[in-house]
Parts: C-alpha cells; structure tokens; sequence
C-alpha cells in the first residue's frame, strides 16, 4: 500500500514538473515549437534487415556481450568487403579540417593572451592613477579628529 502511494506520489511529481516544463517552453518559444520539444520523433527508423537476421541467429543467445561481439564481427566483415583506400580528396579535406582546426586553436590563444595583456596594462594604469591620487590628496589622519569629539 505504502509502495503504491509512493509510486502515486512520484507520478504527481513527474506530471507537475512536465506542466511546468511545458509551460516554460511555451513562453520562451510559442506553442508550436514547445510541442516540437515535447513529442517524440516522427520520423520512422528503418530497421535494417542485417539486424533481423542476426536476432534470429542469436536466438536463446541474446545478451548484451554477445550482441556487442556480433556486430563488432559485422563490422569488421563489412570493413574487409569495402577496403578501399580513401580517396585523395577525402584526405585532402581530412587535413584541411586538421589545419584549420589547429589555426582555430592558435588564434584563440592568441586572443586570450592579448585579453591577458590587456588586463596587465589597465592594472598597471589603475595602479599608477591611484598612486598620483594618493601623491596629491594624502590620506585622512582619524588621530586630528579624536581630540574634537
């Protein structure tokens, strides 16, 4: 009983917080596009025939491990059946996508090192302006005032 009105409790929970997501959804995006979030996909996934087949071979047999191993097996069977090399122009694009993955990288440095810069410079400014503030305009001595109260 005590199992059932926790289930009871936890389906509650879940409804309340799907309204509330919902909800949410809405105001950000309209309701067309919140129903486009919440609905499972309508695209239909074809199965492939492959896949059939190697269920029923497996039979009794069906276990994670086992399923892992047979298609690890298909794939290296289908890998033997294609092994070509890659083309020349699929290794050209191969290397220009390194390339300019690697000049990505290198001006992101280079931008945070010139933000780096930046902030060392406007420190030392702040700290040079302080210090002529602080040349002119000595601080405050609390011990003159002590005598007047």
């Amino acid at each position: 009983m005590m199992e059932h009105n926790m289930m009871l409790e936890n389906k509650l929970i879940e409804d309340d917080c799907h309204l509330k997501c919902k909800q949410y959804l809405i105001s950000m995006f309209g309701e067309a596009a919140a129903e486009y979030f919440l609905s499972p996909s309508s695209c239909s996934k074809d199965i492939p025939s492959w896949f059939f087949q190697l269920k029923d071979d497996m039979k009794d047999h069906m276990s994670a491990v086992s399923l892992w191993d047979a298609l690890r097996q298909r794939s290296a069977q289908t890998l033997q059946e294609s092994n070509t090399e890659p083309s020349l122009a699929i290794t050209n694009e191969i290397v220009k996508r390194v390339t300019d993955w690697k000049t990505l990288k290198k001006q992101d440095h280079l931008m945070h090192l010139s933000g780096v810069k930046y902030m060392f410079r406007c420190a030392q400014r702040n700290q040079a302006i302080s210090a002529l503030l602080l040349q002119h305009n000595p601080l405050f001595d609390y011990e003159i005032n002590k005598g007047l109260n």
